[in-house]
């Protein structure tokens, strides 16, 4: 069942993805991801994540934009699904993400607002929560062209609301991203929080707070690249140590 709602939901991305001409929306941008991450008890995993952003102008000059994230792992984390701690793969919990951005709402100031929909695809841990949630977040956007410099915070609460899992736990989770992003040279820029959010966990009453960073070339109007990575300044609601990371990107 719960693989048939993900289809369902995929099948109504790809439906709005060919709903409207290329020429009257901006490109399709499609991530691919890698992660190494070292975890706090000192396993690892390793993850290709697939992203795609399909966005689609509006007629009051905001933006709508399907997102879709597949993740997949490859870990000795110890877990339901895997209690002797061997290497082994899994696909991840998916999600799709429901994103409006509007016009600007004065000079250099835009506002985001965004709805979450994880699927349980991942089944027990260490690849999944075993709990379908929802994720509404509120969001800005803050330019400064003349330096280059853009802002983007973005607030985000995860709340479970159907276990697929008799001892599944609650998720209540606020994800918080203060991103700022500087543009350089010949199609350089740095940004902090673009991937790995300050996390309070609201069941528990714990922080995790890392420091997060990522690298960006534009290659061409089509082509782009990222590297970066994570570290972890408080783990008090524990989640990894250090996180290493890039993507491949190409628009269409």
């Amino acid at each position: 069942m719960t693989m048939q709602r993900f289809a369902a939901a995929l099948g109504i991305a790809c439906l709005f993805a060919g709903g409207a001409s290329a020429q009257d929306n901006p490109p399709i941008r499609f991530d691919n991801w890698l992660y190494f991450q070292r975890n706090t008890d000192d396993s690892t995993r390793a993850q290709y994540r697939p992203r795609f952003y399909i966005p689609f102008n509006l007629d009051n000059g905001g933006t709508f934009t399907q997102r879709i994230d597949l993740p997949m792992y490859y870990t000795n984390k110890v877990g339901q699904d895997n209690p002797n701690g061997d290497r082994k793969a899994g696909i991840g919990d998916w999600f799709i993400e429901e994103t409006y951005l509007s016009p600007e709402v004065s000079k250099n100031v835009k506002w985001s607002t965004s709805v979450r929909f994880v699927f349980p695809t991942g089944g027990h841990s260490p690849f999944g929560s075993d709990q379908y949630q929802v994720a509404p977040s509120l969001g800005g956007v803050f330019s400064m062209p003349e330096n280059k410099l853009t802002f983007n915070p973005v607030l985000r609460y995860f709340y479970s609301y159907h276990a697929a899992a008799d001892n599944a736990g609650k998720v209540r989770r606020w994800d918080i991203y203060p991103t700022a992003t500087m543009g350089f040279s010949d199609g350089w820029s740095f940004s902090l929080w673009p991937e790995n959010p300050i996390d309070y966990n609201d069941v528990t009453n714990k922080w995790f707070v890392p420091i997060d960073a990522l690298l960006i070339k534009r290659l061409s109007k089509s082509v782009e690249f990222a590297f970066g990575g994570a570290y972890a300044l408080k783990k008090d609601d524990p989640q990894f140590k250090w996180v290493v990371d890039g993507r491949l990107t190409f628009y269409f």
